[in-house]
């Protein structure tokens, strides 16, 4: 809890930057709001494939803090920082084409139209978003995790003023509306790189002599970071990849689906930062006890995270459906609106307990760098099962986006049985500190 509590405010912080975005977009208008919510949902994906693919470096150097070879750490942050750069910059550039394509798919006319104003500006912020990517990975490998929970604070700051300036006119500066956010998402990002990286370069992290030296690109490191992370950023794929084809397929069905689909995610994002943070902090936990080829530590870690993550969903499923209707006051003034989305937020407070599950056991195999075998189960769970149940229920049985939950429900909480068996699984061949 130690290194997960500032990991959890971090994540509640960051995910608090969708919820100014969503506020200041619905005040702009209806369209606004659905636009900016599916905009934001294509961005996701891209920076999903930022935090999946550099998902490696967190494992890997928890690992060599476990056998002691610190001095190495340095070199392989350095190579992470080299894919990072690189995965933003193509990231940014597969954004922006992806913005001048929307006008051929299925969305509602207005939403394809909108959504680019908000996603040009924003694909600017995926290089540097990548590179805190990077700087995470490595202080929450060395268990250093307040930084992240005061830079995410200052972020935060940064995007209130710039998302109000920008977005409604205020402070004097122009009034872009939907633009306006994309260009503030932006700068938060920058902003929080430029801090993120000073503060590694500071006395706290001088043992690792992160700066000491120039490395060229080592495509050998490169291609291990990227041997243990690609499974990871598939699994991370589906399940942010499904949440965004829902999102789309709520913009098929109309813009007040969309929109309510919108706010019950937004806040259902809240209450996932909690199981999300201490799965962070069990990947490294789980790390340096998997460096030291330690079993029963793990079981003990394992256990820990499980029990936890039972109560913090106790309390998001009670807390989301008490106050289901106040939190959808806080988004819109539209009544038809609110009652769409207090309804959805019901069926999320459902999801609370296996959605947490299934993000706890993940971060406990990817400490054991065990990734191959939830990239399966993610892929079936979500994609086979999810989606497919999702699609069927929405456009075929008459549910419309409540079927689109409906399958999210029975996607996740197999996830997570499927999960659970892994683990119990690799626990039980657990031979010398690798699954067998």
């Amino acid at each position: 809890m130690r290194v997960a509590l500032p990991l959890m405010g971090a994540q509640i912080l960051q995910v608090s930057n969708g919820l100014v975005d969503t506020l200041v977009a619905g005040r702009i208008g209806r369209d606004e709001l659905a636009a900016g919510g599916l905009g934001a949902a294509l961005w996701f994906i891209a920076l999903i494939t930022c935090v999946g693919l550099l998902a490696g470096l967190s494992p890997r150097i928890s690992s060599l803090l476990g056998e002691r070879r610190r001095r190495d750490v340095g070199e392989l942050f350095r190579q992470g920082l080299w894919l990072a750069a690189g995965l933003g910059t193509v990231l940014m550039g597969l954004v922006l084409i992806a913005a001048t394509l929307l006008d051929h798919s299925p969305l509602d006319p207005v939403l394809a139209l909108r959504i680019p104003e908000y996603l040009v500006p924003a694909a600017f912020s995926l290089p540097a978003a990548a590179i805190v990517i990077a700087t995470r990975n490595l202080c929450e490998a060395d268990g250093r995790t307040a930084i992240m929970l005061w830079v995410q604070a200052l972020g935060l700051g940064i995007n209130i003023v710039a998302d109000l300036g920008l977005g409604l006119g205020w402070f004097g500066m122009p009034k872009l509306g939907l633009a306006g956010i994309g260009w503030a998402t932006t700068a938060v990002q920058w902003s929080t790189m430029i801090v993120m990286l000073l503060w590694i370069a500071g006395p706290r992290m001088a043992r690792y002599r992160v700066f000491d030296q120039f490395s060229k690109p080592d495509p050998t490191t490169i291609r291990s970071l990227l041997t243990l992370a690609v499974p990871i950023w598939l699994a991370l794929l589906f399940e942010g990849g499904l949440f965004s084809a829902t999102a789309a397929q709520a913009g098929v069905i109309g813009v007040v689906p969309s929109a309510a689909h919108n706010i019950a995610v937004g806040a259902t994002s809240f209450a996932y930062m909690l199981p999300l943070g201490l799965s962070l902090a069990l990947t490294a936990r789980v790390g340096r006890v998997h460096g030291h080829r330690c079993l029963p530590a793990i079981r003990l870690r394992a256990i820990s995270g499980v029990l936890l993550t039972v109560a913090l969903a106790g309390l998001t499923a009670t807390l989301l459906a008490v106050f289901r209707h106040p939190i959808a006051a806080l988004y819109t003034a539209d009544p038809v609106l609110r009652e769409a989305a207090a309804g959805l937020l019901v069926l999320a407070a459902v999801f609370q307990l296996s959605d947490g599950l299934q993000a706890t056991l993940f971060g406990i195999l990817r400490g054991m760098q065990d990734t191959r075998a939830p990239m399966l189960i993610n892929a079936f769970s979500y994609w086979v099962v999810a989606f497919g149940l999702g699609y069927t229920l929405a456009h075929h049985a008459g549910y419309g986006v409540t079927g689109l939950w409906i399958g999210l429900i029975i996607g996740l909480t197999l996830s997570s049985l499927l999960l659970g068996a892994r683990v119990i699984w690799v626990l039980k061949h657990y031979t010398r500190g690798t699954p067998h």
